[in-house]
């Protein structure tokens, strides 16, 4: 069998991936691959090169890299795949998160801004659009598309979605986990864009009665902007390293809005004090931290 020239590219290069930095944060810190013993990506590649003109297969192949956070292989594969299926949302989707990933946000808008434009009605490009843009520091924007899709929240999930595939989530008819994920950072956005009224509002379908079982860290920093939960009641329930990043992000984010900075600040070295460097927490918590904020000010 004859392997095509692509593929060969991508297993040529397992011996030199661990020496190769996947991103950078903004403060020039490396941040590595995982290695990858069950040989996913090998299965992937073979798979791939069975079926070459396979779309789900080319995203099954860039997946399987995004799982042992190989992004620099996996990008050109998505790139690859916007190129051969233009309508396909799935790859301006997840190419656009994968440059969140390696916190290239303005490459990340440009992207899901055309995924939003394949389809409109989809919570995971509308969550990783609004992510994007508040990443960038442009929290009007992000509170913008995050509201829009809230917008959709309460009506029925239409029968045709243009652009959707079949197994994705559309803004209508959210559920519990869905609503907490895109409230919580809408309420940031909102409340950073100097709206705290309309951030009250969202805060008012939060209860402490959901139905909350993908989104715990979420809920948790919810329930505590609302006065339900303690600082340590929500701490507590960040036992994995991806809790901490989202819980301590989360708890820096309301000490900093009340004014109490350097709890905030102990609270955002806590969220990237860990190894976990693609988490969402962890990439919000490191933005603030390199713009400054936490520095003592200089003495005149």
């Amino acid at each position: 069998m004859r392997l095509s020239p692509r593929v060969i590219v991508f297993i040529a290069l397992p011996a030199i991936w661990a020496q190769t930095p996947e991103a950078f944060s903004p403060g020039g810190k490396a941040f590595s691959a995982r290695p990858d013993p069950e040989h996913t990506i090998a299965a992937a590649d073979l798979a791939l090169a069975k079926e070459p003109a396979s779309a789900d297969l080319l995203l099954a192949a860039a997946r399987a890299r995004d799982a042992v956070l190989r992004f620099s292989e996996s990008l050109p594969l998505y790139t690859r795949g916007m190129d051969e299926y233009p309508g396909d949302v799935r790859f301006p989707r997840y190419r656009g998160h994968r440059f969140i990933s390696t916190r290239k946000f303005d490459f990340a808008i440009a992207d899901l801004k055309r995924a939003a434009e394949i389809a409109p009605v989809s919570f995971d490009v509308s969550y990783h659009l609004g992510l994007a843009y508040y990443l960038r520091g442009d929290y009007n924007h992000a509170a913008r598309e995050y509201q829009r899709c809230l917008a959709m929240a309460a009506q029925p999930k239409p029968q045709f979605m243009r652009g959707m595939p079949v197994d994705w989530r559309p803004c209508q008819a959210l559920d519990d986990n869905a609503r907490v994920a895109i409230t919580e950072w809408a309420w940031r956005a909102t409340r950073r864009a100097g709206k705290p009224e309309e951030a009250e509002k969202l805060l008012a379908t939060i209860t402490d009665s959901m139905k909350v079982t993908d989104n715990q860290s979420y809920y948790r920093t919810l329930l505590l902007y609302k006065g339900l939960r303690t600082e340590a009641d929500a701490l507590a329930a960040a036992p994995e390293a991806n809790s901490v990043a989202t819980i301590s992000y989360g708890v820096g984010v309301w000490h900093w809005l009340a004014g109490r900075k350097e709890h905030a600040c102990a609270a955002w070295e806590r969220a990237v004090s860990g190894e976990n460097w693609s988490a969402f927490g962890f990439i919000a918590a490191e933005g603030e931290l390199a713009r400054g904020a936490c520095k003592p000010a200089r003495k005149r």
